[in-house]
């Protein structure tokens, strides 16, 4: 029966001790992300905005002087970011690259408009009133008409766009108070099981620091393990995405990814080492009779 009850509280630590480890890791690992986003969410936000385009359909009767007289008027706009052309010849050969065929043969003519492509700065894009914006595109005689992705536009200039970044700051918070219950009831339950040692070891002469160190010694290896295996899985995922997407590369440098592993890393080591500090302290303060309870 000892035997049993002993195996019961041996695999239990085992298992708190994998639970801890995990904590960490996870912990370490989802507040890398979110502070990678949160850090460049402004740089995120405005190189989406700024590559947001209206297309300006020009009108088929127009000249070519015309045309260039309005790019250059275009141009001197403060607001706008980029001006480019966009004829009708061009506009077909990157329709036929992406369908694969040559539309024009079955047609028999290009029935595609030249256009001009305008993209604006990011802090117009955010006050941006889309069909006051149209109707002075409109006011130009070469423009016959205007396009523009309404559905993502109206997302970027709407309230819900602007309340992402204190959605984000409130993940971040609610995943660091579930990484800390979580590592801290480990460690109180760890520390548990060996709450008799600790308490003979205090009557036999021990003193507190004495007792306490192997403990912090062992959370802190523990943790710092922890943190080395999030922190490659957090480089090993950014690489990934870096791989599929190199625009990312642009946002993220070496110097802010270190100071950020730095960071959350001594974040999980010190929740670590205060919930081993405070739970070893605590059993050491009890009274024999009370270790039973």
């Amino acid at each position: 029966m000892n035997l049993k009850t002993e195996n019961f509280f041996k695999s239990r630590v085992l298992n708190s001790k994998i639970s801890i480890f995990l904590a960490t890791t996870f912990s370490v690992l989802i507040m890398g992300v979110l502070g990678l986003v949160s850090i460049n969410y402004n740089v995120f936000s405005n190189t989406l905005k700024e590559n947001i385009s209206f297309n300006l359909v020009i009108d088929d009767d127009a000249q070519e002087l015309e045309i260039q007289q309005l790019i250059k008027s275009l141009n001197l706009l403060n607001p706008i970011k980029s001006v480019h052309y966009i004829s009708k010849e061009q506009a077909a050969q990157n329709l036929q690259n992406t369908i694969g065929e040559d539309f024009i043969d079955v047609l028999g003519e290009n029935p595609l408009s030249n256009m001009i492509e305008v993209k604006f700065f990011s802090n117009h894009i955010t006050n941006l009133n889309l069909e006051e914006q149209k109707n002075t595109f409109l006011l130009y005689e070469e423009i016959a008409d205007v396009f523009y992705d309404t559905s993502i536009l109206s997302l970027l200039t709407g309230e819900k766009f602007k309340k992402i970044e204190l959605i984000l700051l409130c993940i971040a918070v609610l995943f660091f108070i579930i990484a800390f219950i979580l590592i801290n009831s480990n460690i109180r339950l760890t520390i548990y099981s060996k709450r008799f040692l600790l308490k003979t070891m205090q009557l036999v002469g021990a003193t507190k620091k004495f007792i306490q160190r192997p403990f912090l010694i062992s959370s802190l290896i523990s943790s710092f393990a922890a943190c080395l295996v999030g922190n490659a899985i957090l480089v090993f995922l950014l690489t990934l995405t870096i791989r599929e997407i190199p625009e990312v590369q642009t946002f993220i440098s070496i110097k802010q990814l270190v100071y950020l592993i730095a960071i959350t890393s001594s974040i999980n080591l010190i929740i670590s080492f205060f919930s081993t500090w405070v739970c070893v302290r605590k059993y050491l303060n009890l009274k024999t009779e009370e270790l039973y309870k």
